[in-house]
């Protein structure tokens, strides 16, 4: 009697099972009428029959409270009414039939209602049916399409994993070892800085003095990345690296994108500061610094403290926005530039 949604305790469960019996052995007719007990209480007696769709229903009597279910009623003033209705359209539509003509048709019209009814619950059964199975291939046909997916990208992952380093040729590092990385990344970010230096200390016009610029800079970084890589080497045991070579080449290459990274950030600041003393930045600082000074709440005093203060912050935002702005348009420019003459040099035979 314990079951979800019944709210029936364990305490009231013998007495409705003793209810129960006693209703089911009153319609057989009796005890003496139950010729296989065990079967009879399994196919008849302790069956729950809910006379609709709640689920606390056992012969219209509510489990819960013992008293008549309100459901049951309502479905019963259901079909009381549609029979009413129909004995209202036979009135209307044949008007003066006998009693028994009167019943027989109207007994006609409900199995056909029934029938209809039930031809209705078959059909959309049929369609759950239906879309049911259709759910079920789409989601056994995505499962089977998600597997040879994770079937493919295995077997790429596999056949990536297996290849040799493009730089050096080491074998099954997925074509780029951790060392190589290290270095591909150190010599993206070593002509990055270069382009940093040459937005503010090259003519942009100029290619000789954009490439001296930027040779300048990997001079300087290259030396920076000898000396890191040398106190590292004088910081370990002797011999200790020869142990791993591949793992010295790692920590080394490491090394030198680290100082390469804080190189990167200090020529950005450096750069900054140098455009923001440009011609352009300081004509946009004193636009701002009139413009802030000419508000309506500044005009009484526009020489005033506050008015000082206020434009000189302004004046500080449009400096630095006009270096960012000049920073990245001049890196547009170098990086165009650097990338037409890359594609004008001839491939090496």
């Amino acid at each position: 009697m314990d079951e979800p949604g019944l709210d029936v305790g364990p305490e009231s469960a013998p007495q409705l099972l003793a209810d129960r019996l006693t209703r089911r052995l009153t319609e057989t007719g009796g005890e003496a009428m139950v010729a296989k007990p065990f079967g009879w209480l399994r196919g008849r007696g302790l069956v729950r029959r809910p006379s609709c769709s709640d689920r606390r229903c056992d012969d219209g009597i509510r489990l819960d409270t013992g008293e008549s279910c309100e459901s049951c009623a309502n479905v019963l003033h259901i079909h009381r009414a549609r029979r009413a209705q129909m004995r209202a359209d036979i009135d209307r539509e044949l008007p003066g039939l006998a009693d028994g003509e009167r019943r027989r048709i109207l007994e006609r019209r409900r199995r056909e209602r029934v029938a209809t009814q039930a031809e209705n619950f078959a059909r959309d059964q049929e369609q759950i049916r239906v879309e049911r199975a259709r759910r079920e291939a789409a989601r056994a046909e995505a499962a089977e399409q998600t597997e040879h997916a994770r079937r493919v990208a295995a077997a790429a992952e596999a056949v990536r994993q297996a290849l040799a380093c493009e730089d050096c040729g080491r074998c099954r590092v997925a074509g780029l070892c951790e060392a190589c990385g290290y270095r591909r990344r150190t010599e993206t970010l070593t002509v990055e800085t270069g382009l940093l230096a040459a937005t503010w200390a090259a003519v942009l016009d100029d290619r000789d003095d954009i490439d001296a610029v930027i040779a300048g800079v990997r001079a300087s970084l290259e030396a920076d990345i000898k000396h890191t890589q040398r106190e590292i080497l004088e910081s370990v045991e002797p011999g200790e690296l020869d142990t791993d070579p591949v793992g010295a080449a790692s920590v080394l290459a490491f090394a030198a994108l680290q100082t390469v990274e804080a190189a990167l950030s200090d020529y950005r600041s450096n750069a900054l500061e140098r455009l923001g003393r440009t011609a352009e930045a300081e004509a946009e600082a004193r636009r701002a610094f009139r413009t802030e000074q000419n508000r309506r709440w500044f005009r009484h005093n526009p020489n005033g403290a506050d008015a000082i203060v206020a434009a000189t912050k302004a004046a500080d935002i449009a400096r630095e926005r006009t270096a960012e702005y000049l920073l990245t348009t001049r890196l547009e420019q170098l990086r165009e530039r650097t990338a037409a003459r890359t594609e004008q040099v001839p491939a090496a035979p």
